[in-house]
């Protein structure tokens, strides 16, 4: 039996509520799966519009015995990673129990059409993907560009990536001693995505906010850091908040709630305390950096593994740090796509 004729198979099975879905349709139409035990028990249909900015889901369907098993968000996820467009459109009948999957899942009801027999909810969603940064060596890091994510280092590794002959997407600076004057250098000549324009001290407000409105000449996005209770709100508007990951070395003292409703940008982090920041401010993170595993490749020859959360050393010969360094960034790329990041 081929793909297209199990998705036709489950589509039917929910005919009263989507009408009628050949296998045809699934062919001819971008089709998406999900197999359990060699089943196919959900499928989504919908089209990659070439005429319209936008992705339209035709039908969405779960076998009933697999419901409640996230089979709908995950096909929602799949189908967002591969639109080329910024939002998915879709309709459903104003009767149908699916408009609260549609409502929970972030969908947002735009209309209501007459349709041909009964009214439909028209739903759109708009596809949001957050800018991952990593630093590190330049060999290595190139392999992350290759998976999304972009490129950075702070300013005394710079040279590092002159020589490579590559231009970083982000630029951070020591926040224990700033060299501004080299900062803004930087930036004009690399016109990097972001910049961060320092760390609040509870002394250099000012002069931090004051660097920050000259870095914004050159750089789409200057990440502020401040650290202690209250500091947030003198963060100006424009300006990305840096939410400083706390750890044995330093870190933030802000309650996380604080940061809400800004714009946020991950300082560093492994996988499980950017989980932790992710649960309570995803709909506020705008960007990411870490550099996780790259400490783990380069330091222990392990890589970051989903199971768990734990680090799993390399068994084989070779090279051992570029092995760990790209199986971590497999296995994060697919944990920050299902945490729905990407």
């Amino acid at each position: 039996m081929t793909l297209a004729r199990e998705a036709a198979d489950v589509f039917q099975d929910h005919r009263d509520e989507l009408g009628f879905v050949n296998e045809a349709q699934c062919r001819e139409k971008d089709l998406y799966t999900v197999k359990r035990g060699g089943q196919v028990i959900g499928a989504a249909l919908a089209n990659h519009c070439v005429r319209k900015p936008q992705t339209t889901l035709y039908e969405i369907a779960v076998e009933e015995t697999h419901r409640r098993q996230g089979i709908a968000t995950e096909l929602l996820t799949r189908l967002c990673r591969d639109s080329p467009h910024e939002k998915l459109v879709a309709k459903c009948p104003e009767d149908l129990a699916a408009n609260a999957w549609y409502q929970s899942t972030g969908w947002d009801l735009v209309d209501v059409e007459s349709g041909k027999n009964r009214r439909l909810n028209v739903y759109e969603y708009a596809i949001d993907s957050i800018d991952i940064i990593t630093t590190g060596r330049p060999d290595l890091t190139q392999y992350a560009h290759k998976h999304g994510w972009l490129s950075g280092c702070r300013l005394d590794a710079l040279e590092r990536y002159n020589w490579a002959g590559i231009s970083p997407d982000f630029i951070d600076m020591h926040w224990e001693d700033p060299n501004r004057k080299g900062l803004l250098q930087a930036v004009k000549e690399h016109k990097p995505q972001y910049a961060i324009a320092g760390d609040y001290d509870g002394e250099n407000i000012a002069d931090v906010n004051s660097f920050a409105e000259r870095l914004k000449r050159h750089v789409e996005n200057v990440i502020i850091v401040p650290h202690e209770p209250g500091e947030i709100s003198h963060v100006p508007e424009w300006a990305v908040v840096g939410y400083s990951t706390p750890t044995k070395y330093a870190g933030t003292d802000a309650p996380i709630w604080e940061y809400t409703g800004r714009d946020v940008h991950i300082l560093g982090g492994t996988m499980p305390q950017i989980k932790t920041v992710v649960d309570h401010l995803k709909g506020s993170i705008v960007s990411l950096d870490t550099n996780t595993m790259h400490r783990d490749a380069t330091q222990f020859g392990e890589y970051w593994s989903p199971s768990g959360c734990q680090r799993k050393q390399i068994p084989t010969q070779g090279n051992t740090v570029r092995e760990a360094y790209e199986n971590s960034v497999v296995n994060m790329t697919y944990a920050l796509e299902s945490w729905g990041l990407l």
